[in-house]
């Protein structure tokens, strides 16, 4: 016979308490004494105990959970991807009681982030998933009074519950690796980089020109350049133009690698210029450009972080911290998988979705 799992009953008795004490202890309602709880404590522990689905499922519908999301949407064939994860989520918490309260702005603005959150306290949400463009003082203040995680991108601020999404600096030193794949151990590369600065932005560009100054000396980083832009149209357009600028000044380039998800508009630019086959591009993302470039090689590998897996747990993780089921270390990073996608790995990769979960 199967191993019967322990009840409430057993954890009262074993805790010489009445189960209205263990369910008042568990669920932080009403008053019970320092000892109770540490007796109930030390019963659940030992028995292992968990509150079966449906329990916690009718003790989070009296709480009404209001979890907030916001994110800058500005290229929008990335950020759109993760939909599908805060779908996945919205139904699975469902069923507790828990609202999931969406809102996101068009650029890369702290000022518009703080608008977002501003129209997420209106709406009464009692902890914040943002995946953030910059950190302010109000930031803080609020992360002083309920739980602020951050998602995909990251910054340091006091009182951060967690982060969710990749090990950039790992991903910026993969990014060197590959370059070095492609193009062997020397020759002239470029690197270009978005100007909003979040702090997974900088790791990542950090690690990948750490990686290619020890490993790779006879590699050299001929450019660095910076692209700029407000709007979706902007970063497209600045992308290409400032690639197009780069290709031209620098003769004998070899790859150039993109730290975002810009990389079908720096490959455009290569394909354009008559560039294939002499320069290859490494970046991120999955955008709906990239498999034409992937299947005439100016594309060499793209870096894909599934989005929507990131918010799918980002928003679990939070309603785990809002329920007291569970307790993570302030600041805790969550670190999530990644792909790599080219020529090679693209009829059998999967984009948009929760396949890794």
């Amino acid at each position: 016979m199967g191993k019967t799992e322990p009840t409430i009953k057993d954890v009262a008795k074993l805790a010489n308490v009445s189960i209205g004490t263990v369910d008042r202890g568990l669920h932080n309602r009403g008053r019970v004494s320092k000892e109770n709880i540490e007796r109930v404590t030390a019963a659940v522990n030992k028995l292992q105990y968990k509150p079966s689905q449906i329990a916690k499922a009718l003790v989070a519908k009296k709480k009404n959970i209001k979890i907030g999301l916001t994110y800058p949407l500005v290229e929008k064939e990335f950020w759109s991807e993760i939909t599908a994860g805060i779908k996945r989520a919205r139904t699975e918490l469902l069923p507790f009681g828990v609202q999931l309260v969406t809102d996101h702005y068009s650029s890369y603005s702290v000022e518009d982030q703080m608008a977002s959150v501003d129209k997420l306290l209106d709406e009464g949400v009692k902890g914040i998933v943002l995946s953030p463009s910059g950190v302010t003082g109000r930031l803080e203040k609020i992360s002083g009074v309920m739980p602020v995680a951050t998602v995909i991108d990251d910054i340091e601020f006091k009182g951060k519950a967690f982060h969710v999404g990749p090990d950039d600096r790992r991903i910026g030193r993969l990014a060197a690796k590959l370059v070095s794949l492609y193009i062997g151990a020397e020759g002239k590369i470029a690197l270009f980089k978005p100007l909003y600065t979040t702090e997974g932005m900088r790791v990542r560009v950090a690690g990948f020109t750490e990686k290619i100054k020890q490993d790779c000396p006879g590699i050299e980083i001929a450019d660095v350049s910076t692209i700029a832009g407000i709007s979706e149209r902007d970063y497209y357009i600045n992308a290409y133009a400032k690639a197009l600028e780069v290709i031209n000044r620098t003769p004998g380039l070899k790859a150039i690698y993109i730290s975002n998800g810009l990389t079908e508009w720096i490959a455009k630019a290569v394909e354009d210029t008559g560039n294939k086959g002499r320069i290859v591009v490494i970046g991120h993302e999955y955008t709906s450009g990239v498999e034409h470039f992937l299947k005439n090689g100016i594309i060499g590998a793209t870096i894909y972080q599934n989005p929507s897996q990131q918010f799918y747990l980002a928003c679990k993780l939070l309603y785990g911290l809002l329920a007291g089921e569970n307790h993570l270390p302030d600041g805790k990073n969550i670190v999530t998988n990644c792909s790599i996608i080219m020529d090679e790995t693209y009829p059998f990769s999967r984009y948009s979705g929760l396949e890794y979960l």
